[in-house]
């Protein structure tokens, strides 16, 4: 191959990898501006939270993972149950949750859910902070026990406003917020 040849089969490879690359980086920012934008909607008897990703970790652990999905994660809250996917759907029962974390990192908001019969978690990606709280609200209605972290998104943020922003109100024994 001469060398012109060569030049330009280099270019054409090249452009054809940059072009791959943006039309990737688009996609990844305009699933996360929605998802960002996105509230939890109704889904049949449940509330479908909006994800970017989820993934399944080590209990304790939830940054070292042993699988993930971008295509369809889901977290469904049931009245009665949590439906929550990363390779396959997963049914458990409210009282089977032993703990609800928060974890933020640059571009994630995850929540993390711990259960008692289980030695790995699902970790949600909401790619917002108030999602994020919106789900633990929820959650901890349904008489979660929280850690620190997430009962700390629950007492900062925008629960200064007590219920009328959507915060627990203490004084209640159901937590007196708005769904």
């Amino acid at each position: 191959m001469s060398d012109p040849a060569a030049l330009s089969l280099i270019v054409v490879v090249m452009l054809l990898l940059a072009s791959g690359g943006l039309a990737l980086v688009l996609y990844i920012r305009m699933r996360l501006s929605a998802v960002r934008q996105g509230r939890i909607e109704a889904d049949g008897d449940g509330e479908r939270v909006p994800l970017v990703a989820a993934f399944s970790g080590w209990k304790g652990i939830p940054w070292l993972t042993h699988s993930s999905s971008n295509l369809k994660p889901t977290l469904i809250l049931r009245p009665d149950h949590i439906e929550c996917r990363v390779i396959r759907t997963r049914r458990k029962r409210y009282r089977a949750v032993s703990r609800i974390d928060y974890r933020e990192g640059i571009g994630t908001n995850n929540v993390v859910l711990e259960f008692s019969d289980s030695r790995s978690s699902f970790i949600g990606n909401t790619a917002s902070r108030e999602l994020a709280r919106d789900v633990i609200l929820r959650l901890a209605r349904r008489g979660c026990p929280l850690s620190t972290r997430a009962q700390a998104l629950l007492d900062g943020g925008s629960d200064e406003g007590g219920p009328d922003r959507g915060g627990l109100d203490r004084s209640r024994p159901d937590g007196g917020g708005r769904d």
